[in-house]
């Protein structure tokens, strides 16, 4: 299972489109869904009716799914306290997780401007 972080709603929703479009069965989970769907996008990949949630920060406490194995940040973190927590979702089985950030120099830019 693979959780993917985003930077925006917006960016959780184009994220997910495109990855749906490749075949890759996910779904978004950011603070503007209904309650009903945040809660179908967590069921789902706590059951691991999908292998890929992409999400805002709002996916955050109360997340406890051991066998995660990827932590993706599409965009560089808000701040550092931020990433641990959620680099700390991966692996929590004791089996190895992999955490990758992907980021371009705008990026921080935009980090900036949200601190």
């Amino acid at each position: 299972p693979t959780i993917i972080y985003c930077p925006t709603k917006k960016v959780t929703e184009e994220v997910t489109k495109v990855l749906n479009g490749l075949g890759v069965q996910c779904l978004p989970y950011h603070a503007s869904l209904t309650l009903p769907n945040r809660r179908k996008a967590h069921y789902s990949f706590l059951n691991d009716e999908i292998q890929v949630v992409v999400a805002t920060v709002a996916f955050g406490m109360g997340i406890d799914k051991p066998d995660v194995r990827r932590v993706i940040h599409y965009g560089a973190p808000k701040d550092i306290e931020s990433y641990y927590q959620e680099i700390g979702r991966a692996g929590r089985d004791g089996l190895p997780g992999i955490c990758t950030t992907l980021f371009s120099k705008t990026d921080f830019n935009i980090s900036r401007h949200f601190i």
